[in-house]
């Protein structure tokens, strides 16, 4: 998911008729009953996110690399599968220069437009931070899955490795700075064994987006601010031409079984 994604704020920039989407603090929990056969994963703390925003003038790429969530996966379904992915944006740096000091300067702005960390001008109030830290998916239908049932799915190689690879559509809410959007995401899943385990016991499940999820930075009122949180009008001029308003979301994940 998503993801999540996430995420895209960096440079960041919103079109400037585009509307916002409506406003939340969070995601409701999912109402689907859970399958009795479901099995939970929790997310690798060290799960990432890469992020990519072409403009005529500036092409901004960053990276996350903390997140958090949990996913119930119905082994026998996975069209049964739920589950919800937060994506930690205070971990966010840019990788745009060749010049670590640029990067460096870039992240922080990068940040302080998210209202995820202060600013050089100001410091912003710890529960507007904490408000605003992750990026949140939450998965509420899946179809166009490859194979529903994972135990039917063939085993390949990968070093010692035994892995079963399917993909599927994941259809979600996505949560980003206040404000939460439809967004569907196409995913490949590789679940992964020890030599002979059986279907039922993987050892990790790792997820990646196959195409990127597209954000709209002025549905979640990402904008150019200062360290106070206050509009800094006299960026809009990069809107859409230095930096770009849209943020193209790359996701990849881990999940560990739940002791």
């Amino acid at each position: 998911m998503v993801v999540l994604v996430a995420l895209g704020a960096l440079g960041c920039q919103e079109k400037a008729k585009t509307d916002l989407a409506p406003a939340a603090s969070s995601l409701a929990p999912s109402t689907a009953p859970k399958p009795a056969a479901a099995l939970k994963f929790t997310i690798d703390p060290k799960s990432t996110s890469s992020i990519d925003m072409p403009a005529p003038k500036e092409h901004i790429k960053a990276a996350t690399d903390a997140a958090l969530g949990a996913l119930d996966i119905d082994l026998t379904n996975l069209a049964n599968t739920r589950g919800e992915v937060k994506v930690d944006l205070a971990s966010l740096v840019t990788k745009t220069f060749d010049d670590a000091a640029k990067d460096k300067t870039q992240t922080a702005h990068a940040r302080t437009w998210l209202e995820v960390a202060d600013g050089e001008e100001g410091k912003l109030p710890d529960d507007v931070k904490k408000a605003n830290q992750f990026a949140v998916y939450a998965i509420r239908t899946i179809d166009n899955v490859s194979a529903s049932d994972l135990t039917k799915v063939p085993v390949t190689k990968d070093g010692t490795d035994e892995v079963r690879t399917v993909t599927m559509t994941t259809h979600g809410e996505l949560l980003v700075h206040g404000h939460k959007v439809d967004r569907d995401a196409e995913v490949e899943a590789k679940f992964v064994y020890a030599p002979g385990a059986p279907a039922d016991k993987p050892k990790a499940v790792l997820v990646k987006t196959k195409k990127p999820l597209r954000v709209v930075l002025g549905e979640h009122d990402v904008k150019p601010r200062d360290g106070f949180g206050k509009i800094a009008k006299g960026a809009f001029n990069l809107l859409g031409t230095k930096v770009a308003d849209t943020a193209d979301i790359s996701l990849d994940l881990r999940a560990l079984p739940q002791s």
